[in-house]
Parts: structure tokens; C-alpha cells; sequence
């Protein structure tokens, strides 16, 4: 009877963890080449405003605020680049690992994706989060 209390509990972090956006990014051959994209390399840092156009919806608050968020921590400099791309494939490229992540298969229309040049790649879909993930990652 003490197993059945926990299923529910089980059954909503097993949703959480298997609905987290690391699904799109894939470990893969520093050599694989992008379809239309953009590579970066650590220490570079990125903060990308993307758009899967194969998916439909209202991007006016993601726009608003990725110009906004450009305006604060833009433009790009020798160590970090900030922008709104139409890029279909983004790879990262740390000193023992390189990530790809394919646009074109997000599960929304719009997200940000962010690099801090040390670890994989992060995906977020909320808008609400944008601001928060970057100062958590780069500061002010």
C-alpha cells in the first residue's frame, strides 16, 4: 500500500524530467555539418531568439522581448553574441562535447537558447523565464 502513494508522485517527476527540452539537443562528431546554421565554439557565449517556422503561432511578446534583451545585453562582442536568428541548426562546441540542435524540430514556435560556453545548451520556451535565465547566467 506505501508503493501505490508514491506512483502519483513518481508518475509526475517521470512528466517533468521527460518533458525537459534536452530531448532537441544531440551529442554529436565536432566534424557534423550545420543545414543552414551557425557553430560556436566555448568560451564563446550565446543568447540566440529563435523561430521554428514549421510550427504556427503569435510571437509578438517573444519579438517584444527579445528586442528588449538585445538592447541590455547587445550587441555581439568578442565573447558573447546576442540576436534573433532564422538559423535551422545551431551547434555548440565545448572542449569534450558538441551539441546540435535542430530548429526545426522544437516542439514550439519560439524559444531562447542559451550558450554560456561551459555547459550544454539551454532551451526555454516560456517567455515569463527569459530574463531570469539570462541574469542567472551572465549577470545583470
Amino acid at each position: 500500500m506505501k508503493n501505490l502513494n508514491r506512483l502519483p508522485l513518481f508518475l509526475v517527476l517521470f512528466l517533468v524530467i521527460s518533458s525537459c527540452s534536452s530531448r532537441y539537443i544531440k551529442v554529436v562528431n565536432p566534424d557534423t555539418k550545420t543545414a543552414f546554421g551557425i557553430t560556436l565554439k566555448a568560451p564563446a557565449q550565446a543568447i540566440f531568439f529563435v523561430e521554428n517556422v514549421n510550427v504556427t503561432g503569435d510571437n509578438e511578446r517573444h519579438t517584444n522581448l527579445a528586442n528588449s534583451l538585445y538592447n541590455q545585453y547587445g550587441p555581439a562582442t568578442d565573447k558573447r553574441v546576442v540576436g534573433r536568428t532564422d538559423a535551422k541548426q545551431l551547434k555548440f562546441i565545448l572542449k569534450d562535447k558538441t551539441y546540435l540542435i535542430d530548429i526545426t524540430k522544437l516542439k514550439k514556435r519560439t524559444a531562447l537558447i542559451l550558450f554560456d560556453g561551459k555547459n550544454k545548451p539551454i532551451i526555454e520556451y516560456k517567455t515569463k523565464k527569459y530574463r531570469s535565465l539570462i541574469q542567472r547566467h551572465f549577470g545583470s
